[in-house]
């Protein structure tokens, strides 16, 4: 396995993580903030989530974070952000240059002729639940929404010239062929200029190109011989890294292509079952801003359990969660913001006008990650409505027009009644039998009357995986009735649920159980107290990714079906 390096050679960039200046402003309109009245009493770290701290736990309401740059020179510079929770307002020298919506996602902020020198940024960071501002985050959504920068930032010096997007898709693997498209952007137009593309530090392009404009695109179509192809069992990464001038971008890549063909998905026309849980980026301590060594953690867990599959519920995986997939060859669903939208978001343009953007962003940052196999959106929404419909065309229509690559699914509730199913390529199912309707004998009479209802539906030729069941285990409790909430429970039910889905029966491509770790619920009381401890219990492992008796039995079943 090759070692993991860095977006950029060529371009000077610096990792803003650390210790930044901090003030909680509370419950203020930002129109209101004088920037330079604020004098900043705290010290809060970059990547974290500030309401996951003691001073601020559970707090809602603006925050200024502050830090000083140095710009050697007055060439363009950028500044990327890789997610803030979950509105916030950027400042470079005391000037507003963008307010970004939506956390998960990465967006950068141009500083396009800085003054060199020393110069302060504060960004205004909102974690209050607001629709009107922030249509994407909700108080009904049964996950904990921190606030702050969540994830790395970085700051890149550009130059005049400097490629702006990189994207390689595999369109041959048979013959290793790849389709590269760089996006460049320039002060003035650059004429003639050097581009070259290695990969494994073997060239396999180099010519000169002319740039007539300040703006544009490059492709070529490149054959990368003598590379291997990527895989669950073989995940072999090359690093391909392309130069424009005295600009570079460095990417690491998987050649391999994903295909439904009849009920089955297919990693380079070879079949392949997807065993798997849902994992949210939680941590009682962190928040959604997970130290690199968590996520390393939960890969190992994740291999432990014998799991070739993950689904990033509710929300686009953290690239660096996605970095670890690519090595350890983990299949990722990877998924749009969302939980349970209404039919009236979703004939809300305000609503899909901000999904569509979550969405342009969770592709634009993960398009190159060999393990995402999957794109994902509206999780649980009403899809039972001709009025959402339209909502449904749009956003799947946006992802396939950005990624025609992958397959495209999202998670329905409503089996016997949604009217969305024939435009996805592989139907997903979230149920929950034996938990939220009827008993543990209940699970295969369910299940098989969804799978059969579906193919009467015209499905039968579409890939099925359940993408949602399981129970909740208050963690510890051992109880002889093994009544629910008991972690005996939670082993009954999920060894009913495999038994079935991959024993008795052939028809499902996939499962993910509901779900990898325990996590913090919404601050609802309608929502609470049907969690214990305000947190949803059906984890396989804890908040803390402590084991409970569940972990064992499917790792048992999981390795023995071949999942890892």
């Amino acid at each position: 396995m090759i070692r993991r390096f860095r977006q950029h050679d060529l371009r000077q960039m610096i990792n803003l993580g650390g210790v930044w200046d901090f003030e909680f402003l509370g419950d203020v309109d930002v129109e209101s903030v004088d920037v330079n009245a604020l004098t900043y009493p705290d010290r809060m770290a970059v990547p974290g989530a500030f309401d996951a701290t003691p001073a601020y736990a559970g707090q809602r309401g603006l925050a200024a974070y502050r830090t000083s740059l140095i710009f050697r020179d007055s060439t363009p510079h950028r500044l990327v952000f890789s997610s803030v929770h979950h509105w916030c307002r950027v400042l470079v020298g005391g000037q507003v240059l963008r307010d970004h919506v939506g956390g998960f996602t990465q967006f950068a902020v141009e500083v396009t002729a800085p003054e060199p020198g020393e110069t302060e940024v504060v960004v205004l960071v909102d974690n209050r639940l607001d629709y009107q501002r922030c249509p994407l985050h909700l108080d009904y959504f049964d996950w904990y929404h921190f606030g702050g920068i969540t994830r790395p930032v970085e700051f890149q010096r550009l130059g005049d010239l400097w490629i702006d997007a990189l994207q390689i898709v595999t369109t041959d693997f048979g013959v290793r062929k790849v389709q590269l498209t760089l996006d460049y952007a320039s002060t003035q137009p650059a004429g003639p200029t050097e581009l070259v593309v290695t990969c494994d530090e073997r060239v396999v392009l180099s010519e000169s190109v002319d740039l007539t404009e300040a703006r544009g695109s490059i492709e070529r179509s490149l054959k990368l011989e003598g590379s291997s192809l990527w895989s669950p069992r073989e995940p072999n990464l090359h690093l391909l890294e392309v130069r424009l001038g005295d600009d570079d971008w460095r990417e690491r890549i998987g050649i391999r292509q994903v295909m439904a063909d009849g009920q089955q998905i297919l990693i380079n026309h070879e079949p392949v079952t997807l065993y798997g849980v849902n994992r949210h980026e939680a941590h009682p301590q962190f928040g959604p801003a997970l130290p690199d060594q968590i996520l390393a953690a939960d890969v190992q867990q994740l291999k432990d359990l014998g799991c070739n599959f993950v689904r990033s519920s509710h929300y686009p995986a953290d690239p660096r969660f996605l970095d670890l997939c690519d090595e350890a060859g983990i299949l990722v669903w990877n998924e749009a913001t969302g939980w349970q939208q209404t039919v009236k978001h979703l004939t809300d343009p305000h609503y899909v006008q901000a999904a569509q953007r979550n969405i342009e962003e969770m592709v634009a940052m993960s398009i190159n990650r060999p393990s995402v196999i999957l794109w994902g959106l509206l999780n649980e929404s009403d899809s039972t409505h001709a009025a959402s419909r339209p909502a449904y065309e749009q956003l799947i229509g946006c992802i396939r027009a950005l990624d025609p690559s992958r397959l495209v699914t999202y998670a329905s509730n409503h089996p016997f009644n949604d009217l969305c199913l024939d435009l996805v390529d592989v139907v997903s199912i979230n149920t929950y039998p034996g938990w939220y309707m009827g008993e543990i004998e209940d699970i295969g009479p369910h299940l098989d009357q969804i799978a059969a209802h579906l193919d009467e539906a015209g499905f039968a030729q579409k890939p099925l995986i359940i993408s949602e069941i399981g129970a909740g285990a208050v963690p510890g409790w051992r109880d002889w009735n093994a009544t629910r909430w008991s972690e005996q429970y939670q082993v009954q039910l999920l060894d009913a649920v495999i038994r079935h889905l991959f024993i008795d029966r052939e028809r499902y491509a996939g499962l993910a159980i509901w779900q990898f770790c325990d996590l913090r619920s919404s601050e609802l009381a309608s929502r609470i107290l049907g969690r214990p401890r305000g947190f949803n219990n059906k984890g396989l492992v804890d908040e803390y990714r402590r084991p409970k008796l569940a972990y064992e039995l499917v790792k048992q079943h999981y390795r023995n079906l071949g999942g890892s």
